[in-house]
């Protein structure tokens, strides 16, 4: 693999994900993981407002991005490291990573930060926070991780406490409900057809256990909730699934919407917002109707999006074309794009919207954005400081991004260095 892959048609793509999980559970079965030289030749990334000279061959991005610092509200951002299998734990009011933690892997308190104590045989592809607890869709294992983040240390990099719950076959993705009370399971299955073990499983958030499961064809992606909590919307390459949460029961199902990845909620409930990877729009959704009202043209490969606490914005990582759109919902319309070199395709607002943290999958680079005048204010590693992300790139790529307001363990030191994964023991080869 000499260059970052290009996504393309979606339908070429749409197994990616699941094939990552598969891939490395093989590899490393085998010991046999190779690093895997990227080459950004062709990037440039804008900060502040000013473009940054291309690399030149396969010179590391590190050498032309420097570790940028950022101002930004109280609390931690939780980043999904799916190609090494843990997750980085960063203090979002300066940028500054705090640790890196492993997924799936035995707590070891008598030996701190030893590479011995690692397990890889996780591959976390989402996470999702309620309150102080992360979950873990780890597709690797076909686990749930569940890890209460008042157990996180920065002198480890497993974490003490941690629960993992068997779920369905591959879950991808997962979302909490907005009681909070449970957590639906995005289990893509093997992506076989109709007959795929594929569906959703129900966790309590009580008693961490499978509470209740049920099957849906075509590999479920993504889950959002209405307001209310009364409706879930899955997305699946048949279309979006409509749930009632009450009886678990499918009530409809919207298609012809071009194999749909990313889905959310008006805060009113009024409309639901689906990427349509295939046509390279927004659909837009009438929740009272279940019909299309409108499509929004955006980038290739709409990804994943994000919606303000105030319905007004909508943000959509569109991977293919470097960017990510800003969408006004009032008009239905792009009013501004971000360039985000990298394959940009994860995405998530601080609680007080003042910024944008967008995950980069190809650069292993998270980046953060202002969002009252779309500038860049800050960038992290997650590869390490001063790592040549040429060889941990594919390693550390983000798969999802969750952010508090509560302060990460260790959030208070602006000088802790994050211990570097040793490059033979990342999943890179994956594709």
């Amino acid at each position: 693999m000499s260059a970052p892959e290009s996504k393309g048609a979606r339908p070429a793509w749409a197994g990616r994900r699941v094939l990552i999980a598969g891939a490395a559970a093989v590899a490393l079965a085998l010991g046999a993981v190779a690093a895997v030289s990227l080459d950004h030749s062709a990037a440039g990334h804008s900060s502040g407002g000013h473009r940054l000279a291309a690399p030149s061959g396969r010179t590391s991005l590190r050498a032309q991005l420097t570790s940028l610092s950022c101002s930004g509200p109280t609390g931690a951002a939780y980043v999904a490291d799916a190609g090494w299998d843990g997750f980085t734990a960063i203090n979002t009011a300066n940028c500054g990573v705090l640790q890196t933690y492993n997924v799936g892997d035995p707590y070891v308190a008598t030996t701190p930060a030893t590479p011995g104590d690692q397990n890889y045989s996780a591959t976390d592809e989402a996470v999702a926070i309620s309150g102080d607890t992360l979950y873990f869709a780890d597709a690797g294992d076909d686990n749930v991780g569940i890890i209460d983040t008042a157990n996180l240390n920065t002198n480890y990099y497993n974490v003490s406490g941690e629960i993992d719950v068997h779920v369905g076959f591959v879950p991808t993705g997962l979302t909490v409900n907005p009681a909070g009370t449970q957590v639906w399971v995005a289990d893509s299955g093997p992506q076989t057809g109709p007959q795929s073990p594929s569906g959703i499983s129900i966790l309590s958030t009580a008693s961490n256990t499978v509470v209740a499961s049920f099957h849906l064809p075509a590999g479920p992606e993504q889950v959002a909730f209405s307001p209310d909590g009364s409706t879930a919307y899955v997305t699946t390459s048949a279309g979006l699934y409509v749930i009632s949460t009450a009886t678990d029961q499918v009530t409809g199902l919207i298609g012809h919407l071009g194999d749909p990845h990313g889905v959310v909620v008006s805060p009113d409930g009024s409309t639901v917002y689906v990427t349509n990877t295939v046509q390279n729009v927004v659909d837009v959704i009438s929740t009272a109707t279940d019909q299309v009202t409108a499509t929004i043209p955006v980038g290739q490969l709409p990804w994943d999006e994000v919606l303000s606490s105030d319905g007004k914005t909508l943000y959509v990582a569109d991977p293919d074309s470097n960017q990510v759109s800003v969408i006004d919902t009032a008009t239905n319309s792009v009013t501004g794009t971000l360039s985000v070199q990298g394959d940009p395709d994860t995405l998530a607002l601080t609680a007080d919207g003042s910024q944008l943290w967008v995950g980069t999958l190809t650069y292993c680079w998270v980046f953060v954005y202002s969002t009252a005048t779309l500038d860049e204010v800050g960038g992290i590693n997650l590869a390490g400081p001063g790592t040549d992300n040429l060889n941990y790139a594919d390693g550390f790529e983000p798969t999802g991004i969750v952010l508090t307001t509560t302060s990460s363990p260790g959030s208070d030191s602006t000088a802790k260095v994050k211990l570097n994964v040793p490059a033979a023991n990342l999943n890179t080869n994956k594709n």
